[in-house]
């Protein structure tokens, strides 16, 4: 929420947010639209679910599993939320944790920001 703020009227513009959720069973669009409300997510930051199937391919593709241990793979408790960002015309990514502090994600966002020179 503290990066949202930071970001302000610049959210659903230059930046956007998409959670995905790792319970697409349990996790229903209507439930996930509750649960942005309830925390105040603004325009710009959307909740998705989907098929499980779609969900791990999409885990995979970005990075965000343990590939040599399936077991560990499959204990939710085990996954870290991580923020991947990205200017792609200028093929710019990174991660970064989302328990890091609100201010230097946001300085990483925007020094990857449109426009951006890549100059903190």
């Amino acid at each position: 929420m503290e990066v949202q703020e930071l970001l302000k009227e610049r959210m659903g513009e230059d930046f956007f947010l998409y959670s995905i959720t790792l319970t697409p069973e349990r996790d229903t669009p209507e439930r996930l639209a509750k649960y942005a409300e309830a925390i105040g997510a603004g325009p710009g930051w959307t909740y998705l679910t989907g098929r499980p199937e779609d969900i791990q391919l999409l885990r995979k593709t970005l990075g965000f599993y343990y590939p040599d241990d399936p077991a560990l793979d499959s204990e939710l408790s085990q996954h870290l939320g991580f923020l991947l960002m990205g200017n792609d015309p200028h093929g710019w990514w990174g991660t970064v944790p989302c328990t890091a502090a609100a201010r230097h994600i946001y300085n990483l966002i925007t020094w990857m920001a449109p426009g951006s020179r890549g100059l903190l």
